[in-house]
């Protein structure tokens, strides 16, 4: 019998092992990815007063959805992967969308003053038109455009500290005289427009289109803003925009339901262009229902009840050897 014994407390040492590794993901917020959220809810709110920043409690306060992100594998350049993780939050307040993105990031990245210097960034991507008929999640097709909402760090950190270029990151170098300088013929990006020549932004949030590898441009409509700030090792960055917006566009309007998805470039890590993590298209429902409240960060009786199985775990553990070492010798 005593074989029987070992191998029933082997079994509750089993659960009681899985109940502390669920607290203990909860506790550090290691998400393993079949805990993915089903939907992202813009919940309803009625002022938008601190929604721009995202360090508001007002974001705080909010649950977020955990968003599992991968490599990109489609085309080439493959690779990124190096965030695993994204937390969503939405809200509306009948007139505007906010999407508010968190990640862990070790590094703030936003400047991109040398060949091997890249920014940090973050995207947010929806079906052209609203609804429920999904394009491929990677720049769309053919059959199904894409508009994105792309936060470029490079472009906050212009906004808030004021254009750098490479005398920024050779603050000694020395140079006699550059002989037309203000020419356009020697800036011709910048004098055609080209978002990325510029030396100012309206916004830190380029809107993009695309229908397929290769055709990402430049909507003629600028209506996105947004607001990124790095903190703690991680950032949250704010997007903003108009519910009802330009032809071309996914226009939403409260109890609508459309797909969104998400993706991070980390500049430390070479990220650019292809080289990032992407996620899935999930589901984004414009919510008729006021946000719920939720107290942040991990409550003291989730420490104590982690603790609690943990004991258990060792507990049953102790006994089951026991046993099992008296089954062998008997």
């Amino acid at each position: 019998m005593l074989p029987i014994v070992s191998a029933t407390r082997f079994s509750v040492l089993a659960i009681a092992a899985s109940l502390a590794a669920a607290a203990v993901f909860t506790a550090l917020d290691v998400v393993p990815a079949a805990s993915q959220e089903a939907a992202l809810r813009a919940w309803q709110v009625d002022s938008a007063d601190g929604l721009m920043d995202p360090w508001s409690s007002r974001w705080s306060d909010l649950k977020p959805a955990v968003v599992s992100l991968s490599a990109q594998n489609a085309t080439k350049p493959l690779g990124g992967g190096e965030v695993a993780t994204v937390k969503a939050r939405s809200l509306q307040n009948g007139s505007t969308l906010y999407v508010m993105l968190e990640w862990k990031d070790k590094t703030k990245d936003m400047t991109v003053d040398g060949q091997t210097v890249f920014s940090d960034a973050a995207a947010v991507e929806m079906p052209a038109v609203a609804g429920t008929s999904i394009p491929s999640f990677c720049m769309g097709d053919v059959n199904g455009t894409v508009n994105i909402w792309h936060w470029k760090g490079v472009w906050q950190g212009d906004i808030d500290s004021g254009f750098t270029s490479v005398r920024n990151r050779y603050p000694d170098g020395f140079v006699d005289e550059y002989p037309l300088k203000d020419d356009p013929a020697y800036q011709a990006a910048r004098a055609a427009g080209n978002a990325l020549s510029q030396t100012s932004h309206a916004s830190p949030v380029e809107n993009l289109v695309a229908a397929g590898f290769g055709t990402l441009t430049t909507g003629d409509v600028q209506d996105v803003d947004g607001m990124g700030v790095w903190k703690d090792g991680r950032w949250r960055v704010v997007f903003s925009r108009p519910l009802t917006t330009a032809t071309g566009y996914p226009t939403l309007a409260a109890g609508d339901s459309t797909n969104i998805a998400f993706a991070v470039w980390d500049g430390s890590k070479g990220n650019r262009d292809g080289l990032k993590s992407v996620s899935q298209f999930m589901n984004l429902l414009v919510s008729t229902t006021p946000a719920p409240a939720v107290a942040g960060g991990f409550p003291w009786w989730g420490w104590a009840i982690a603790a609690a199985i943990v004991a258990t775990a060792g507990i049953s553990l102790a006994w089951a050897y026991r046993y099992s070492k008296a089954g062998t010798a008997a």
